[in-house]
Order: C-alpha cells, then structure tokens, then sequence
C-alpha cells in the first residue's frame, strides 16, 4: 500500500489538525508583520491534514477572504470555508475556518455566530472508504463564561447519536476531562473567572469542565485517552498563564474505532509562532462498520 511522507497510509486513513493561529500568524493583533503565519506555513505543511481546523483567523476575511486562500494555497490544500466571527467588545473577529484535502468533498457546510461568543464552523463530509457522511464542527468557545460554553455545546450532543459519524474538534477554552487540576493561583483574580466553576459552600474551587462533561455524557470519546496522552497541555504556554489542554478532538462512539494515532505538535509553542500547540488524530475509516 502507498504510504504518505509520515508514513501513513493513503486509501483509507485520512488526518484530522486543530491548530489555534494566535490572531491569524500576525502580530499586533492580526495587523502587524507576518513571519509567525510563515512559519505556522512551514509547521502544517509537514502534517499532511486531510481536515485542517484553524482558530482565531483574524482579519482573514478581507479583501475576498485574501489571506485565507494565501493560506490554502501555501498548504497545497483543496478547499477552504471561513465561518465569519461575531465581533468582541475589543473590536475583534475571531474567524474560523476548515480546510479540507482534495481527497476529501463536501456535501454542506456552513456557520452558527448566534448561539457563539465567536463562532462555530461545520461542513458534512464524503471521505475515502467511509459509507456516508462525516460531520465536522470546528469549535472556538467563549473565553470568559463557563456557563456560557456549556449552552454553546448543547446542542451538540445529538452527533453521539448511534450510526452518526462525527468529529467536534477545536479550542475548547475549557480544560479537557482527566487533565490535573491546575494551580490557578498563579493567575491574578480578574483573569481566573472564564476557568473556575462558581464556587460552592465549604469546597475549594476548581476548573470548569461543563462543556467537556456535557459532551463526554452523550458518548464522545476524546481522542487523547487511548494513546494516554490527556495530561499533556496544548496551550496557554505564555508567561504568568497556567498550561492547560484545551485543544481537542472529541469523536461520536461510532467513529472512535477508526481512531489509530493522536498527537500533540508542540513546535509552533517552542518556535514562538503562537500560544497553542497543534493537535492531530488519524481515522483509519475502514474500521468503521
């Protein structure tokens, strides 16, 4: 069988990237210079995604969406969709976009900006040795209220459902389950309340994982627990921030037994092109019955 440059094989097996650009690869707020975007261009090349999911793609959608197809036609990729963000109370828009491989086609794909703080992307899916339909959402939840992230997710729970085949991949804001506890003292006051659950009579407070919790209740698996990697940060690697793993890729029971390898890319971290690593998971779509 073809093997792929990462030595994975090409037919059936297809190669799933969640990767949160900070502010689009340029500096100043998605302004300034671009050698950080150079770099992050350099960094997803070597993944070989089938399905790239990116976040905080600032500024990406001006002038006809100019530095989106910069972007996709740098990585080589087939198509792209950029799900245009609602605007912060800073003036930011913190876009998404899916970009997919030319082994991969697309039936729909769309965007949700009334239920999000910023947005959620989605795109149904037709994939090679795959009977039917793959559904994507790509995720970017609300920073600041966990009670908020939980509504965000609520109506996700349905993709679980038994014989559909999906994937909610993206940067949760929220830490992902079995990862530790951090010591959120070393955050100030004003910057611990978008992490905290509300506090509760005579116990110490901890993270909020509602949204993670919601979506493990209806049956998705998290795509870090068979390789045990879910005590291994993805983000939040700036000074004074507490590491945390955020950036998942969660999978309808349907789907998981096509899952045969998960892997944090801590390079964009330890080049300094953004504040998260990459995330990647493989499907081997033959295993899917």
């Amino acid at each position: 069988m073809a093997m792929t440059l990462s030595g994975r094989p090409k037919v059936t097996t297809i190669r799933v990237v969640t990767f949160n650009t900070l502010f689009g690869g340029h500096d100043d707020f998605g302004l300034g210079a671009g050698d950080r975007w150079r770099g992050q261009i350099e960094f997803l090349k070597g993944l070989e995604a089938d399905i790239l999911a990116l976040q905080e793609c600032n500024f990406w959608d001006l002038l006809g969406c100019r530095r989106m197809y910069q972007t996709l036609n740098a990585l080589e990729l087939g198509s792209a969709y950029l799900a245009h963000a609602n605007e912060t109370t800073s003036g930011h828009r913190f876009h998404s976009v899916i970009m997919l491989s030319p082994r991969v086609r697309l039936t729909a794909q769309g965007a949700d900006r009334d239920r999000y703080h910023h947005v959620m992307g989605w795109a149904n899916l037709i994939l090679p040795g795959l009977e039917g339909l793959l559904e994507l959402r790509n995720l970017h939840l609300d920073p600041f209220d966990p009670r908020n992230r939980a509504r965000e997710i609520s109506p996700l729970g349905v993709l679980a459902a038994p014989g559909r085949r999906s994937l909610v991949v993206g940067d949760a804001n929220t830490i992902g389950l079995d990862y530790p506890e951090p010591d959120w003292r070393r955050l100030p006051a004003h910057a611990v309340n978008g992490h905290l659950g509300l506090p509760r009579e005579g116990e110490d407070q901890v993270s909020d994982r509602d949204a993670t919790e919601l979506l493990a209740r209806a049956g998705f698996k998290d795509a870090s627990h068979p390789f045990q990697q879910e005590t291994v940060p993805t983000a939040a690697f700036g000074t004074g921030d507490v590491p945390r793993r955020q950036d998942l890729i969660l999978m309808s029971p349907t789907l998981a037994p096509a899952l045969v390898n998960y892997q944090v890319h801590l390079e964009p971290v330890d080049k300094e092109l953004s504040d998260h690593g990459a995330v990647s998971a493989d499907f081997d779509l033959s295993r899917v019955a």
